[in-house]
């Protein structure tokens, strides 16, 4: 076998070798990075339920088109020239898409399409080499090639139709993609249990670049808004809520159980989506927030409240799925949903204003958080 090329083999849970991050993978996530953006983009320029309609419609097949690598790597990456080569594939396949996002649900349609199918194309190649490894069980690669065979399908005959039927295809595709492994998890996807290090630290790299989309907000914010000191303030704000953010995921990560519920792992990557989503649109509220920061249309701070109780929803999910002792959690969590809901609909406050008790409710939160984690509650 050349020095550039190993054979496949099946990664398994190893307590005395922690997996963890290459820099392949994180040269990969800057396609994620780009894509984000666009989408952020793409919202900003159409902040309604329509256009958020529209954006989570194209934030699943590229959220997809990075989590189906990622698994993948978890279970099969070896690290030779074969799997780089399908990496930047994928890679190039994901600039395809970024590219199109501002016009995918129009004009850009069949070139994002093609930009996924490439993406897919390489995945299932990559199946089709682990299927030939001794030491892969067979129901694992067939059942993944079987699925995404046929799923990929739709989006390839998709190119050939008008967008109702297009779209609809699309749909029906990804609907295979995310509904067959749920199915099979416990029956065939538990036989190979993903690594319980690597996997966390793949998605919550994932989640820091989508809170990288909030803090470019406060720039860009800024800018727009000429320095004005409402602005800075606002922006203040906001920074301090993407950080008090990305502790509370920090610190869930350092304290959740996952080797004893984690298995296939389609339940914590799935409560990935909802929450990935509710960042992303607080990132593009917290934007008009600091460009509006002395008025602000009254849809908008609707928005910004629910896009935050979906996020608190699904990261109360995240917990409930790994943390066992959940109780005083999800009490504690229901009361800020509570909080959040008094402070948008009760009495009609100033950007600067919402997004500082935001912050403060989320303060709380995390303190309560500590103070469990450190009862090993």
């Amino acid at each position: 076998m050349s020095r550039f090329i190993h054979s496949t083999s099946l990664r398994l849970p190893d307590n005395s070798i922690e997996r963890h991050t290459t820099w392949l993978e994180i040269f990969f996530d800057l396609i994620a990075a780009i894509i984000v953006v666009q989408i952020s983009d793409r919202l900003s320029n159409n902040l309604t339920p329509l256009g958020i309609f529209y954006c989570i419609a194209l934030f699943i097949p590229t959220f997809w088109m990075w989590v189906s690598y990622t698994i993948f790597a978890a279970r099969f990456d070896n690290n030779d020239a074969i799997h780089w080569g399908m990496t930047f594939v994928t890679m190039f396949a994901g600039v395809i898409m970024a590219i199109q996002i501002p016009t995918a649900l129009e004009e850009g349609a069949n070139v994002f399409a093609i930009g996924f199918i490439i993406s897919q194309i390489a995945l299932i190649l990559l199946y089709t080499r682990a299927f030939f490894d001794k030491s892969t069980p067979k129901s694992i690669t067939l059942f993944y090639l079987s699925c995404f065979s046929i799923a990929i399908t739709c989006w390839i005959i998709s190119l050939f139709f008008p967008p109702l039927i297009k779209f609809s295809l699309w749909a029906l595709g990804m609907s295979i993609y995310l509904i067959m492994p749920w199915i099979g998890r416990k029956r065939i996807l538990s036989k190979a249990p993903l690594d319980t290090v690597y996997v966390p630290e793949r998605f919550g790299a994932f989640t820091i670049i989508i809170l990288g989309q909030t803090i470019a907000a406060v720039v860009f914010g800024l800018e727009s808004a000429s320095w004005h000191p409402t602005a800075i303030i606002t922006s203040m704000m906001a920074f301090i809520l993407a950080t008090l953010i990305w502790g509370q995921y920090y610190r869930f990560i350092r304290r959740a159980d996952y080797k004893c519920t984690f298995g296939s792992g389609q339940p914590y990557i799935y409560a990935h989506i909802p929450l990935i989503i509710g960042l992303i649109i607080i990132g593009v509220c917290a934007k008009e927030f600091i460009i509006g920061s002395t008025h602000i249309e009254e849809y908008i701070s609707h928005l910004f409240c629910l896009a935050i109780i979906l996020y608190l929803s699904s990261f109360l999910l995240l917990q409930y799925i790994t943390i066992r002792k959940f109780k005083m959690r999800g009490l504690s969590y229901l009361g800020g949903i509570t909080a959040l809901l008094l402070l948008f609909f009760v009495y009609p406050l100033s950007p600067v204003l919402l997004i500082s008790g935001v912050a403060l409710i989320f303060l709380a939160l995390l303190a309560i958080q500590f103070e469990l984690g450190a009862q090993k509650s």
